[in-house]
């Protein structure tokens, strides 16, 4: 793979290189399976800027991370390519979406400075996170006691939507059968968006498509009026909880109906968010468990060494928190090799060059799209030493104590960079760092009904990737054991 120069100020002629493609179609049908393994195969054939035609559509990916910061971290790059589904679910309002402007920036400003704030994190954590860890902790341990195979899959999608239902409007152990109708009806829209934003819609790539009738336009349409209706109902139902006290918020929608009323956020802003963070905190980190999960079921050494470290700082008896992350650092080390060693969103979402500009050296179009490989720059051998085997101890402290240079290198991207990075890392790390702390504390997991042939020697369940919203493992079931056994 080939480097190429830094930024100019003075705009260059040149496009960045890249396949010539299809006649109408582009490279689509290049990286029509895969397609962030595809993607990285072609970019590291065209170098660490790459031009590629996707229908219509230029689309410039970036494969070196310094390139990726600089890029990312402009105005002129910031703004969201958005299809026509999403255009159509979110018409470009909320946080993920919206282009680049005041209108996004007092979003982004709010969700970072008050909404997801240490102070309300410890708030939903305390109240809402813990208690619906812990229940999955009981769960699975039921499943060992019977001997029953444990899906990761289905019980984290369970637990999550559970949990950011919680952590979004409270609890709802007593509430009515409404208001659970309702939960059900929204968890079953967040579902359509997964399955929908996955799909192939080629009218995003190949303009004439978009004259010929479309029911899936027809069907985001009818399911964005059931979304808004639905969000609706639980917004007003919190607003008029009875007992409700907006100077002590209990869930993060009371935290934005407080502000609301200062006039810092405005009321659509509400749902808006809301559905963000419901539609990121369901699949984002279900699928970083999902994976950490099956890594260590496939390598029972390193299991052990997290299980041994448990023991000796946490013990049996106290549970694990968030404050304990320092004294981890090897199951810490763990976590962020496999995020590293497996990325939840390998191309990230895709960014919209607003005016023509310049990245690497190289011209790039007004419109374009771009995007960001952190696949690859998380497999690229200039960055990492040995990328394709998990090894966690290249994110160990260094021998005086302080942070690996890997947490700190540009190269180690798992929430993005720029102007759109993952406003819910920290909701996301804590979510995170307690399933695993408290399942590991409890529970041994290996492969169901041992070894099976898979992708790396010694392993069992198959390490394959399957390509969507987010990048999740192929479906596979575990034993799990208590630990006290």
């Amino acid at each position: 793979m080939t480097s190429t120069a830094p930024t100019s100020n003075v705009l260059p002629e040149q496009l960045p290189p890249g396949p010539r493609g299809l006649p109408v179609f582009g490279s689509l049908l290049d990286i029509r399976s895969d397609s962030h393994q595809a993607i990285t195969r072609i970019t590291r054939r065209y170098g660490d800027v790459c031009l590629m035609r996707f229908g219509s559509v230029p689309t410039v990916i970036i494969s070196h991370p310094d390139l990726l910061k600089e890029a990312f971290d402009r105005t002129e790059l910031a703004d969201r390519w958005v299809s026509q589904i999403m255009d159509i679910l979110s018409e470009q309002k909320d946080l993920v979406m919206a282009p680049y402007g005041e209108h996004w920036r007092r979003m982004q400003r709010f969700a970072n400075r008050e909404l997801l704030s240490a102070r309300n994190l410890a708030t939903v954590r305390e109240r809402h996170i813990e208690q619906v860890v812990n229940a999955l902790v009981d769960r699975v341990g039921n499943l060992a006691d019977a001997g029953q195979p444990f899906e990761p899959a289905a019980e984290l999608a369970r637990s999550n939507s559970t949990l950011m239902f919680r952590a979004l409007f409270g609890r709802d152990d007593d509430d009515s059968r409404e208001f659970q109708e309702q939960r059900a009806a929204l968890l079953a829209y967040v579902d359509w968006i997964f399955a929908s934003a996955t799909a192939a819609n080629l009218a995003d790539y190949i303009p004439w498509l978009r004259m010929l009738p479309n029911s899936g336009l027809r069907e985001a349409h009818r399911q964005r009026e059931i979304g808004t209706a639905i969000m609706d109902s639980l917004v007003e139902g919190a607003r008029s909880r009875p007992g409700l006290d907006l100077s002590a918020p209990t869930c993060l929608v009371e935290v934005m109906l407080a502000r609301a009323e200062t006039g810092e956020i405005t009321e659509d802003m509400i749902n808006d968010l809301a559905m963000d963070l419901m539609v990121a905190g369901v699949d984002t980190s279900a699928q970083t468990v999902n994976w950490f999960l099956l890594l260590m079921a496939n390598r029972p050494e390193v299991q052990a060494r997290v299980h041994e470290e448990l023991d000796r700082v946490i013990g049996r008896d106290a549970l694990p928190t968030v404050e304990d992350r320092t004294r981890l650092p090897y199951l810490f080390a763990c976590l962020a090799e496999s995020m590293r060693f497996r990325t939840i969103g390998p191309l990230a979402l895709p960014h919209k060059a607003s005016v023509e500009t310049a990245v690497g050296g190289y011209r790039i179009p007004a419109g374009a799209q771009v995007l960001g490989n952190i696949h690859s720059i998380h497999h690229d051998p200039r960055f990492w030493d040995s990328p394709d085997e998990f090894l966690p101890e290249r994110f160990l402290p260094l021998p005086d104590g302080s942070p690996s240079p890997a947490l700190a290198s540009p190269a180690f991207i798992p929430f993005g960079t720029g102007h759109r990075r993952c406003p819910g890392r920290r909701f996301a790390e804590t979510a995170v760092w307690l399933h695993l702390t408290r399942l590991f504390q409890r529970l041994r997991f290996a492969p169901r009904n041992g070894p099976l042939p898979g992708p790396l020697p010694g392993t069992g369940t198959s390490e394959d990737e399957v390509f969507g919203l987010s990048v999740s493992p192929s479906p596979y079931a575990l034993d799990a054991y208590r630990r006290e056994e």
